[in-house]
């Protein structure tokens, strides 16, 4: 009789299990491993690897003054903390007798008085001795207008103060110099402003709300800013520093590692805020030292800056500029404004000519015309390359105009027409139109 299978009646027969594989597994794998050390530790004994090409047992290596892969050491910084913290406070010791507290006092109008009464006004600064005569460089804004100056100084037998007076100043340029009677003065060394390089570590010393040479350390942030004081002042190729500079810093040093003046801190940008918007911060501008000696030596002899201007308002010709006022060229200037008895105005110069370049310089950005005026002197012949829109013949035509500079006036006729101003949009912190 046939037997019927059943699969729940016969069982299946099975092989090893997983864990009986893998456990000899592992014991083959030491076991090979340790014969393969044994190999070659008995092949080293009788030399047999230095036979092998491509093998160098260790001790031939030594002796063959060959080595191993190169081991590459760690990065070491330029200067470690402590270098860089005894360097700054180096600086500190000797700047200590040179950096000088300002405080001044000024009359002005009370708007708070009914009857135009006056109030005086307490301010303060910084500066530095730059001679052993008794010369300070500080801002014009620090002293400028002040009635009286005192000047802290804080010699190695403790600090004195004594009154200034007011040598020269230029508002345009916010530098003054001021001179006290004092005796074993020690002087500023300066550094050269055009050999600053962005990401550079700098220190200033101020006087800031009163606290007395306080020290920042920061670098510098960027070369060449511009700034807009107000409608007839622009600062160019200023040094911008993220070291902490507040209300009574300016006027003072801005330093290199060395201790060099490499710059005189003058104004920080705090941005819109004031109304819950965002304010900035670690946006401080320094004046370029080179820029600044040259001023000072001038305000030393003559006590005032002439700055040469031609007497107009105008508009760079952007792209922007030269689609919508349908302008024949890209570059050069729109004239907005032409100011009254001006050296423009007697060359004929009017409102919505275009000056494309001065002494055959092409005009190339907004800064190009202003800058070249201010590299002269007063009273220098300049030729411009103007172009003048004709009514009757309805076409651009260029003539040369010859004019000679003058020296601007301390107070500048109004700007502009107001109904010219509705157009004018500021770019990027740039307000326009410039004044020259």
């Amino acid at each position: 009789m046939e037997q019927q299978g059943d699969f729940g009646g016969q069982r299946e027969s099975r092989g090893p299990s997983l864990g009986s594989v893998v456990m000899l597994a592992i014991i083959f794998g030491m076991l090979a491993g340790f014969g393969g050390t044994l190999l070659a530790l008995w092949a080293n004994q009788q030399g047999l690897l230095a036979r092998i090409p491509g093998m160098t047992p260790p001790a031939a290596q030594q002796q063959a003054g060959t080595t191993p892969a190169p081991i590459i050491p760690p990065v070491q910084p330029a200067a470690s903390g402590s270098d860089m913290t005894n360097s700054f406070a180096q600086v500190v010791d000797t700047l200590n007798e040179s950096v000088v507290n300002i405080n001044t006092t000024a009359t002005q109008p009370n708007p708070y008085s009914f009857f135009g009464g006056e109030q005086q006004v307490q301010g303060m600064g910084t500066g530095m001795i730059v001679d052993d005569q008794g010369h300070i460089l500080t801002n014009y804004h620090v002293v400028g207008e002040a009635d009286q100056i005192d000047v802290t100084v804080m010699h190695r037998d403790g600090k004195k103060t004594y009154k200034a007076k007011l040598i020269g100043g230029d508002r345009r340029e916010d530098l003054a110099v001021i001179k006290i009677e004092a005796k074993e003065l020690k002087p500023v060394q300066f550094g050269n402003s055009d050999g600053v390089r962005p990401g550079e570590w700098v220190m200033a010393i101020g006087n800031p709300f009163g606290f007395e040479h306080t020290v920042s350390v920061g670098v510098v942030s960027a070369l060449n800013r511009g700034l807009n004081v107000d409608e007839t002042t622009r600062m160019r190729g200023m040094i911008q520093t993220d070291a902490t500079i507040n209300p009574g810093n300016s006027g003072g040093p801005l330093l290199n590692a060395r201790g060099e003046v490499i710059g005189i801190n003058t104004m920080i940008f705090l941005g819109r805020g004031g109304s819950g918007g965002p304010q900035a911060s670690g946006l401080g501008f320094a004046i370029p030292s080179n820029r600044a000696v040259k001023v000072m030596e001038i305000l030393r002899k003559h006590g005032k800056v002439q700055h040469p201007y031609i007497g107009i308002v105008y508009r760079f010709i952007d792209e922007r500029l030269r689609v919508e006022e349908r302008l024949p060229v890209k570059g050069g200037v729109l004239i907005m404004n032409v100011m009254p008895n001006s050296p423009a105005a007697k060359a004929g110069l009017k409102a919505k000519d275009i000056i494309a370049s001065i002494d055959g310089k092409k005009i190339e950005d907004e800064n190009t015309l202003s800058d070249y005026i201010n590299t002269q002197n007063v009273g220098t012949e300049m030729t411009l390359e103007v172009k003048s829109w004709d009514e009757n013949s309805g076409q651009w035509k260029t003539r040369q105009a010859k004019l000679k500079t003058a020296e601007m006036p301390e107070q500048m006729p109004e700007a502009q027409p107001q109904q010219q101003r509705r157009q004018q949009q500021p770019q990027e912190g740039f307000p326009f139109p410039f004044p020259f």
